[in-house]
């Protein structure tokens, strides 16, 4: 009996490395449903949410970059009006200021003509003083020219 229980081959242990029982059928079924409830339920809502988002955000960059466009357009335009403006206030203020040196300059030279009038009247005030003075004296120095003359001969004895 030995004999024979030792011929008769040993049962296969379940669980082994291939062992092809019901349960690989089972499994293979199983991450098939799974995957397709995955993709149905996660992946596929996941998916259209994040194409959604790139979609938006391939909006949104592209409005940022036509915006970016448009903000050095305008740059560029106020960049020009302010160096338009810039040489407009420069030319007026050139022009004023040269308006105000000749406006000076007329005040100055109409100043200086009314000193030198001034001044010449003064001294033609002064040499008619300085003539009247000289006529006033005439007399007086011809007196005493006549006292000299007079005492100077007196006393050489003429």
């Amino acid at each position: 009996a030995a004999a024979l229980a030792a011929g008769v081959p040993a049962p296969a242990y379940a669980g082994g490395m291939f062992d092809f029982g019901i349960t690989l059928p089972f499994v293979a079924i199983t991450f098939l449903v799974m995957m397709a409830t995955l993709n149905a339920l996660w992946y596929a809502p996941v998916t259209a949410e994040v194409d959604d988002r790139n979609a938006k955000l391939l909006k949104t960059l592209s409005e940022a970059t036509d915006m970016l466009g448009k903000a050095d357009e305008i740059q560029v335009e106020y960049t020009e009006q302010i160096r338009q403006a810039r040489e407009a206030a420069s030319a007026t203020v050139k022009a004023y200021r040269e308006k105000t040196e000749k406006a000076i300059a007329a005040q100055v030279a109409a100043a200086t003509v009314e000193r030198d009038a001034k001044a010449a009247d003064v001294r033609k005030r002064l040499e008619k003083d300085i003539e009247a003075k000289k006529e006033a004296a005439e007399a007086e120095i011809e007196q005493r020219k006549a006292a000299f003359v007079k005492d100077t001969l007196a006393g050489v004895g003429l």
